[in-house]
């Protein structure tokens, strides 16, 4: 406190004490030393301003404010770094193919609502494009998520004459439909248009303004954007921030590590090449020819080749030069692909295909560490935006179709691909253990395994049957075979005991 605090303090103590707490916070809020070190306990480093944090940028824009100018540029840097890096590709497939795997299959006890399901999605009639069935839909979506950071689903109505399953086809579109420039804060309605999404007076998502072809398209002449309401499209995109409405590509944070690693491989190779070309130096003593002149004995003095081996006139020699060392690329490289790796949620073995330095243990760790996200991208994204809505658009289109009330049936679960066995003998004993101890169910460890109890087990009853009419012992049936493969003894029920009709001895 300076003179005048303390005569304001003295004379009106709340005023004074109002005067050092806006001090104290201005101090604070402009990253100053405080003048009283005691108030340092209650100072964050990361917020203040100095030559540690010299050049950062510290912005309080919400999550769509930050993402307007950024969008397009991301997905092109990402479409790029796919198409030319290996690793990239590696990445966006790994992410796919464990997320879907052979897709994600609903479950419903209505046999027709099931039925319809089936062949609708089945097929590649549910494409609009005609080339994949649902599952394959799903792991474009995926793929398209991962790369460009969210994906469209427009349902496209079908008339009868049209002699599909059912009157409904799906279209996959790439986020660049969207009319990115689209923005209005004030509609006569009360809600607002954003990044191309508009929304009414309460903040609920009503449609979507897109553009009738890829904007990037050969064919693409300058047409506006039209809007489409938003029960003919699902919007797919990992929610990162609350209010998010678009998505950002999944290779955001990993961009400039990729360049990097990209320039640093390409200045090692260049490297190397200049280094073969300065390989070979001749000495000459006056007794043969110069250098790059024809020599009538051997005119191939000058030039290496692989495998040569050069005879020089006496007095001359060859020195080879030696190239660079490049022993720390190899370091280099493992600790840049382990950060993209960590970056886009994939272990590093599945990024690279390098499994030379890991174990059971620690190959374990990785891949349920790994799937711990791939669970959150099917059931916190996937499944929710868009499986679910696609089964409600195929139940609507069948209700129409077959005359049946079905509309409203949702499925009762999803089952989708199980985690991949590291060492299925081990694995597979830690079940069997698990099950016969209680500790958890057979209808629990098929689910785990990614299938459907109620149909594995009418599989195995339907087996076994066929297996004792045929009068067949199996050695994989517990029912006649122990685990050693011993026959297993078939006790029959032991009747209850009769009442003995012997008369007692008599005493004596």
């Amino acid at each position: 406190m300076n003179v005048l605090d303390r005569v304001v303090s003295y004379l009106s103590p709340a005023a004074g004490l109002r005067r050092v707490r806006a001090r104290a916070a201005a101090d604070i809020i402009a990253g100053r030393k405080p003048s009283d070190p005691r108030s340092s306990l209650r100072h964050y480093e990361g917020a203040a301003s100095g030559r540690r944090t010299q050049g950062w940028v510290k912005t309080s824009t919400d999550a769509n404010a930050a993402l307007v100018s950024a969008l397009s540029t991301l997905r092109n840097v990402a479409r790029d770094l796919v198409r030319n890096n290996g690793y990239a590709e590696s990445a966006v497939t790994t992410i796919r193919d464990h997320t879907v795997g052979f897709g994600l299959e609903p479950k419903s006890t209505n046999a027709t609502a099931m039925k319809a399901w089936k062949a609708w999605a089945s097929g590649t009639s549910c494409d609009a494009d005609g080339r994949l069935d649902f599952n394959g839909i799903q792991g474009l979506v995926m793929r398209t998520v991962a790369e460009s950071g969210e994906c469209l689903i427009r349902r496209r109505r079908r008339l009868p004459e049209d002699k599909l399953p059912l009157p409904l086809q799906v279209q996959v579109l790439e986020p660049d439909y969207i009319d990115t420039a689209r923005m209005d804060s004030r509609l006569p309605n009360g809600g607002r248009i954003l990044h191309g999404v508009e929304f009414d007076a309460i903040g609920r998502c009503v449609a979507y303004w897109l553009f009738p072809e890829h904007p990037g398209s050969l064919t693409t002449t300058t047409q506006a954007s039209r809007r489409v309401p938003a029960e003919e499209i699902r919007h797919i995109f990992r929610v990162e921030r609350p209010g998010q409405i678009r998505g950002a590509s999944w290779f955001a944070p990993v961009m400039l590590t990729f360049k990097d690693f990209d320039e640093y491989a390409d200045a090692t190779l260049m490297k190397q090449k200049v280094a073969a070309c300065l390989a070979v130096i001749t000495s000459d003593n006056g007794t043969g020819t110069y250098l790059g002149q024809p020599d009538s004995e051997d005119p191939t003095l000058d030039r290496l080749e692989p495998g040569m081996v050069a005879r020089v006139a006496p007095g001359s020699s060859i020195e080879v030069v030696q190239p660079p060392s490049t022993a720390d690329y190899p370091a280099y490289s493992k600790t840049a692909l382990r950060a993209i790796a960590t970056g886009l949620g994939v272990t590093y073995e599945d990024l690279t295909g390098d499994f030379s330095e890991v174990n059971f243990s620690s190959a374990r760790m990785a891949r349920l560490k790994h799937w711990a996200r791939v669970e959150e991208w099917r059931w916190q994204m996937l499944v929710p935006q868009l499986c679910a809505p696609v089964w409600g658009w195929v139940m609507e289109a069948a209700a129409v179709a077959l005359g049946q009330s079905i509309g409203g049936v949702k499925p009762e679960s999803w089952t989708a691909s199980p985690l991949p066995m590291i060492e299925p003998d081990a694995e597979g004993l830690a079940y069997q253990r698990l099950i016969r101890s209680g500790l958890m169910s057979l209808s629990e460890a098929l689910r785990e395994r990614g299938y459907d109890p109620d149909t594995v087990l009418a599989e195995i009853a339907s087996d076994n049957a066929k297996i004792d009419a045929l009068k067949l012992v199996l050695d994989s049936d517990p029912r006649n075979t122990s685990q050693a493969g011993q026959p297993v003894a078939t006790t029959a029920a032991t009747p209850p005991a009769a009442a003995s009709t012997t008369p007692a001895a008599k005493k004596g």
